[in-house]
């Protein structure tokens, strides 16, 4: 995790942080992390473990593919911004 950055998850909170690298053969890292709820079941927490899992996997197996249904998503007709944090 970044240390100046931390993400801050609240219980039931799963994240996939895309971190940028630097350098000359830079591309990107991805990281997982949940903070599930004292009393989520084993199901519940398998399954947002799969979804987070998968995406990530899908990133980096396919990434063109990944960033084609990203551009769909921003053109589907409408106007769209980028939020930055």
């Amino acid at each position: 995790m970044s240390e100046k950055n931390p993400v801050d998850l609240s219980p039931g909170d799963s994240a996939v942080v895309i971190r940028h690298e630097e350098g000359d053969d830079a591309g990107f890292g991805i990281e997982i992390y949940h903070h599930p709820l004292t009393n989520m079941d084993e199901e519940d927490l398998i399954f947002y473990t799969l979804l987070t899992r998968g995406m990530a996997f899908q990133a980096t197996i396919d990434t063109e593919t990944v960033l084609e249904f990203g551009e769909e998503s921003l053109t589907d007709g409408k106007d769209v911004s980028i939020t930055e944090h």
